[in-house]
Order: C-alpha cells, then structure tokens, then sequence
C-alpha cells in the first residue's frame, strides 16, 4: 500500500533528540522516557503516536523546553522504546497506571507545581481519554494533537494514508512502515486490548462537557490519516483554541513546530 505522505521528508534532529532513560514502576515493569529540562516547574507530558516512540517528538519538546514554557518528558508507551519487546495484551487502565507511575517518578526527581498532558495521534486520544479520567484532576490543561478517534467519531480518513490496516475480526492494526525505513525499532502491530486502553470512551464529548477540562486541539489541514474538518466539527466549543493549522500533515504538525508551540503557553 502506497503511503500517502513521503517518509523522506520527516527528520528527526538528532542534536536536539534527549537520551532515552528508564524507570522501574511499582509492577517491576521497566519503562522509557525522554527528559527535556528547562527552568520552569510546569510540566509537559508529551505522548507519541502508532508505530513510532518518543524519537519522532524531538522538535516539538525541544521547542517548548527552549521557550521556557515547561519541562518536558515524552513518555514510551509500554511496549515501545525500552520495553518494545513486552506483550501488549494489556488491561484496560493499564496505560492510566503507567501516566500515574511517570508522573510518581518526575516527582521525585523534578521541581513540578502544574503538569499539562498532550499527546499526538494514539497519544492525543490517549490524552483526551485522561480528559475525562478519574486522574484528570491531576492537570492544569490538556493539548491533543491530530488525535486519533475511534472508528464511531467518523473521524479517520478511508484509508489512513496508507498507514495503518485494520486486521480482520477487530483483533488489532498493522502498520505500514515502508522497509526503506525501517530500523528495527518500531512497532508493527498492535493487539485489540492496547489500542482499547489508549483510546477515548464512547461517550467522550458529554464526558468533556460534564468535566469542564481545559482543552486545546491542533489539527493540520492536510493531515492523513485524521479529518480536520470533522475534528472542528467534535470539538466546536469543547477545545480552545481549536486549530486547523494550514499546510500541515500528521506529522509536520509535530516536526514544524511553531504553531503547535503557542498551546504550550503558561
């Protein structure tokens, strides 16, 4: 399947890019961040999206931590970045714990007063879904990124770009990473019960309204794999700002990251 936008195009600037760093959760689970420092005691948590880890989100951390906005730690899903190797047949609040054990461990090696969580396609759903969590309470505001929605939101292009494939029964997605790119460090498929315990609940806008969560949204316009048209349409006087950023895709609206900066914003 051809993908709709050019990996070429997408570089990771690896002067900017942090070292990967590990922590060892309450459950004896081994997982991996990236720690952006800046003289600041807000706190970034900045979630990745499908088949990449927290590498790809460089630009945007790095702008946010050199603007003096926030610290900023972009977190690897369990079984991504140090842990790609775990089975990610997972429970259902098992991501929730994982936010909830990283946010114990930056605490206790960081100056933290405020924590803003964002997050970028799987991560943006991952971040509205905390939205309306019983963990919410825990942040000053919320920032999706070109968040991926479930199939019912009628938010997902035909075909994704070309990018994901939904496998037959509901029993999980593959990803499409072009062989010319690969490196061995990415995830190619995903169980039924991972993308469940990233995604948003059914019910998210009444959630939203009833929760009153301070939310912003930045969608590109000439995203992918996600409508911005239909983003604006959900999230019409629930996100603000809401923006449909011109001339961005699904990942330049991380890797260019000047319009995306202004919702880090103290």
């Amino acid at each position: 399947m051809k993908l709709a936008f050019d990996l070429r195009d997408f570089k990771i600037p690896v002067d900017r890019l942090a070292p990967q760093e590990v922590f060892r959760t309450r459950q004896k689970d081994l997982l991996s961040y990236r720690f952006y420092s800046a003289r600041s005691e807000n706190l970034v948590i900045l979630y990745h999206g499908i088949g990449g880890d927290s590498r790809y989100l460089c630009s945007l951390a790095s702008a946010i931590a050199q603007a003096g906005y926030a610290q900023v730690v972009t977190p690897d899903f369990r079984c991504h970045g140090a842990s790609l190797s775990n089975s990610d047949n997972i429970a259902g609040n098992q991501l929730e714990i994982d936010l909830e054990e990283l946010i114990i461990h930056m605490k206790m090696n960081h100056p933290v007063k405020s924590m803003t969580l964002a997050g970028h396609s799987l991560g943006g759903g991952f971040a509205l879904r905390v939205a309306v969590s019983d963990i919410a309470r825990q942040f000053k505001k919320f920032v999706a990124i070109a968040p991926y929605l479930p199939e019912s939101f009628h938010a997902l292009t035909a075909d994704l770009g070309g990018w994901i494939s939904f496998n037959p029964n509901g029993s999980g997605i593959q990803v499409n990473y072009p062989e010319a790119f690969k490196t061995g460090e990415e995830k190619l498929t995903y169980s039924a019960s991972f993308i469940q315990a990233a995604v948003v609940p059914e019910d998210l806008l009444i959630r939203l309204i009833d929760g009153n969560a301070s939310l912003s949204l930045i969608t590109g316009d000439q995203d992918e794999v996600v409508i911005a048209l239909r983003h604006r349409e959900i999230f019409e006087g629930l996100a603000n700002p809401l923006i449909i950023a011109s001339g961005l895709n699904h990942l330049t609206v991380v890797s260019k990251p000047a319009t995306a900066l202004s919702l880090f914003e103290s």
